[in-house]
């Protein structure tokens, strides 16, 4: 208990959302998650359920090579899931890509997470998607923070996951993805983010950058028009006036 109860505490420190002001949904989620098995393992009744249940798992994981006459395809692929999704729980973010990059070898076009209930469904592919994140794989992470998207819409159920998930596909495309993109790429990306339906400022934001793409493509009408737009939407945004000044050596009517 001793051991639970420092563990516990030193989790609660290194995630509160206080401390994590600029992303402060994935704390409060993080820290829910921690609770959730602090209650579990302090208690001696669901601590002995849990311990039986990872054990089964992990021992399933270190036979994952036996017959498959041992074993249905059915189960086989929903223990190994599980073991993925454990990792993803426990932060082992490298063996969970390990392993599920090894499922999509074993089995083509399978949805493995429909193996799991709703809500562990999502929580997979949130964890999965934020662990190929952190390595830069931000294909394979904005594939499936998409689809996690696309699932939700018009859910009324845990928007704050919806609204976390916008924000990490709109900070992939234009912090990583974006910047070291040729203009006529990045265009792309920028015009995936306004799909996202954000708030105004960061509509405008988006325009901007879209318009500084277009002047480097010295397609200057194109440049005035997106961020005419940009200002209807935020008036004093800021940089505006660097592209005017741009804008006004290129464009003999220059009106804005």
């Amino acid at each position: 208990m001793e051991e639970i109860k420092r563990s516990f505490r030193t989790l609660i420190k290194k995630y509160h959302p206080d401390i994590h002001s600029r992303n402060k949904l994935w704390a409060e989620s993080k820290t829910k998650i921690i609770i959730q098995a602090y209650k579990t393992l302090s208690d001696s009744v669901t601590r002995e359920q849990y311990d039986k249940q990872y054990k089964h798992l992990f021992q399933t994981r270190k036979k994952s090579s036996f017959s498959k006459k041992e074993t249905t395809l059915d189960s086989d692929i929903q223990a190994r899931i599980r073991v993925i999704f454990f990792d993803l729980l426990e932060g082992h973010s490298n063996s969970a890509i390990d392993n599920y990059e090894r499922l999509l070898q074993d089995f083509d076009a399978i949805d493995f997470f429909s193996y799991l209930n709703h809500r562990d469904y999502i929580d997979c592919k949130f964890l999965l998607a934020e662990a190929y994140e952190k390595l830069k794989r931000y294909d394979v992470a904005i594939e499936l923070y998409e689809f996690i998207l696309e699932r939700g819409k018009g859910s009324t159920n845990r928007r704050h996951l919806l609204h976390e998930i916008k924000e990490r596909i709109r900070n992939i495309y234009c912090r990583n993805l974006a910047r070291t993109a040729p203009p006529e790429k990045a265009l792309g990306y920028y015009e995936k983010v306004l799909k996202l339906n954000l708030y105004k400022n960061e509509n405008a934001f988006i325009y901007k950058k879209m318009a500084e793409c277009f002047l480097k493509m010295e397609e200057y009408e194109n440049a005035l028009k997106h961020l005419n737009i940009a200002l209807s939407l935020k008036p004093n945004l800021q940089g505006a006036n660097k592209l005017k000044t741009k804008l006004k050596l290129h464009i003999t009517d220059f009106a804005i």
